[in-house]
């Protein structure tokens, strides 16, 4: 004695829509994994090549802020190794709008997918149901 369900989905239309969630938590992965390659990349960027800039110039400056040099033969190596901090890129935007950005991106589609595989379930646990009366 199978009960029918008014509003029930067809059967072709939940298997398409299970696909469809496959796919949009392929894309949050995908998502996800950019942004913390980018954050990666800031963060070795930072210790590999920026932080030792700095060493170097407080190793060989022990008495010079950032602010500047003194004037003088001094005062020009000082002001052309803060010309090369200074033109240093910023990594921060990597981190911030690159890496974090990336990985919010990829939790929404992995959100939007649960969402729709939980918008079907009634539809296909009614599918089992009927199969199990059967």
């Amino acid at each position: 004695m199978a009960t029918e369900y008014p509003s029930r989905l067809p059967l072709e239309e939940i298997e398409s829509t299970v696909g469809s969630i496959k796919k949009m938590l392929m894309v949050g992965a995908i998502f996800a994994a950019v942004g913390y390659l980018l954050i990666g990349a800031a963060l070795v960027f930072e210790l590999t090549q920026f932080h030792p800039l700095l060493e170097n110039y407080f190793t060989q400056f022990p008495d010079t802020s950032l602010a500047g040099g003194s004037g003088g033969t001094r005062g020009a190596a000082v002001n052309g190794a803060l010309a090369a901090i200074h033109q240093w890129p910023s990594t921060l935007l990597w981190l911030k709008l690159g890496g974090v950005g990336h990985i919010l991106v990829g939790i929404f589609f992995a959100l939007a997918g649960i969402v729709r595989a939980l918008s079907i379930m009634p539809h296909r646990l009614g599918y089992e149901m009927e199969r199990a009366q059967e």
